[in-house]
């Protein structure tokens, strides 16, 4: 009797589950869908149920508030662009559980300061114009805008329940067959993401198609030893149509008459911090009680950053002077600000370092990856040189991309991000 009783409970739960899978893939993504990025929700609640039995005493450690959305979260989330808008323009929509705690949630955790109602759905939009919101008892819909493009549109088609991608879309079944708790499709690729203990692994299939990447073995330069942050791209810029000035305080920057001289690779390190010489200025007030300035030197301790370029130095030189990028050997201030950059240039190479001195390897070594990034967050943090980013970087331990060129039209990457608790699901972690 029991084990009747336990099966019939085991075959209700898999069929509730069953029930919520099947639902969530219904009217959620919106027919223009490029893009599509699927968060399996019940997959991440029952990892990090798992992972509370086995580690109860980090979450019973922690303090996470409980805030109620008035959404009622679906078995999977969908996330995309869309073709009529940029690759900066994300869409979600989600059923509606409560109207009033909903306005609450917008109003408390999202920002959303302004409302409007239509008379069919309530629109609302964040102070800076980038979130824009659109629901009514039944349906939720958000897009997120980086530059801030006219959504509303798109929003009014999926509160009203027309133009959704159909379930026979040969998409939608990929997505289905993708079991992880991430995972993406655009066009023909594909690619998933796991939440593991201690790490959080990704992997899939892309083709951008800005980068020429030929071959398959391809070479780097010798990093410094002591680099905590190492990054190559060995692949030439594809410009097919003229790319838009860039306007940076008083320059102007033309991409393309600076793209022209490349040959195809580019790398960055941070190495340990270098001195540079500076000057303090305060002020006093002298016998006569006057104000003066008072200048002493000190010497302060920036990041060590160096990046190389392999391009046609001469004229990618005259660009950069006739444009105000360089002033002498050195970056123009207003355009970073931050630390004196300088440069060198070589034969086929063009060198910019925040250290005048700095000597670059002419050593090379070969490699299956056309682009790696290895950053040591242990190491970048005990530079203390980035206060602001040391808040954010603070439960990771190191990051690990690498992309290879399978054939012509088919990259392959793999992401390995590594926590600093090795036990806890990396999940667990993230908030």
């Amino acid at each position: 009797m029991l084990a009747a009783v336990i099966l019939l409970l085991l075959a209700f739960v898999y069929g509730y589950l069953s029930l919520r899978q099947y639902t969530s893939y219904r009217h959620r993504i919106h027919a223009d869908a490029a893009l599509i990025i699927k968060v399996d929700a019940d997959r991440l609640y029952r990892t990090l149920a798992a992972d509370y039995l086995l580690n109860s005493s980090h979450y019973k450690g922690s303090k996470r508030p409980k805030r109620k959305t008035g959404l009622d979260i679906p078995a999977n989330v969908f996330i995309y662009t869309v073709y009529s808008r940029s690759v900066q323009t994300y869409f979600c929509s989600l059923p509606v559980a409560d109207t009033a705690e909903l306005r609450v949630f917008l109003k408390k955790t999202l920002g959303i300061t302004r409302f409007k109602n239509t008379g069919k759905y309530i629109l609302g939009s964040s102070a800076n114009g980038r979130l824009t919101v659109a629901f009514n008892d039944q349906t939720f819909a958000a897009a997120y805008s980086l530059k801030k493009e006219n959504v509303q549109e798109i929003l009014e088609e999926l509160i009203n329940g027309g133009n959704f991608l159909p379930e026979t879309d040969p998409r939608i079944k990929k997505l289905k067959a993708l079991t992880a708790h991430l995972a993406y499709v655009f066009e023909e690729y594909t690619g998933t993401g796991q939440f593991k203990a201690g790490h959080f692994h990704m992997q899939g299939d892309f083709n951008f198609k800005g980068l020429q990447v030929q071959g398959k073995v391809f070479t780097h330069r010798v990093f410094d030893k002591d680099a905590v942050l190492k990054l190559w791209l060995d692949a030439k810029p594809v410009v097919s149509q003229q790319l838009a000035p860039v306007q940076v305080k008083t320059h102007t920057i033309y991409p393309d008459s600076l793209l022209k001289y490349s040959n195809g690779y580019f790398d960055a390190e941070l190495s340990k911090p270098v001195n540079h010489a500076d000057t303090l200025i305060t002020y006093e007030y002298n016998d006569n009680f006057e104000k003066v300035a008072v200048t002493r030197p000190r010497i302060v301790r920036v990041p060590g950053i160096n990046s190389m370029l392999s391009a046609r130095p001469t004229g990618l030189m005259h660009q950069l002077v006739s444009q105000g990028i360089l002033n002498g050997a050195k970056v123009d201030p207003q355009l970073f600000p931050l630390y004196p950059v300088y440069t060198k240039h070589r034969p086929s190479a063009f060198l910019l370092s925040t250290n005048e001195n700095a000597a670059f390897s002419g050593l090379k070594i070969q490699t299956p990856y056309f682009f790696y990034l290895e950053a040591d967050f242990s190491k970048i943090r005990e530079q203390e040189q980035f206060p602001l980013v040391e808040t954010y970087i603070k439960t990771f331990g190191k990051l690990e991309v690498k992309a290879l060129n399978v054939k012509p039209g088919l990259q392959h990457f793999e992401m390995d991000l590594y926590f600093r608790l090795k036990q806890v699901n990396a999940l667990g972690q993230l908030f």
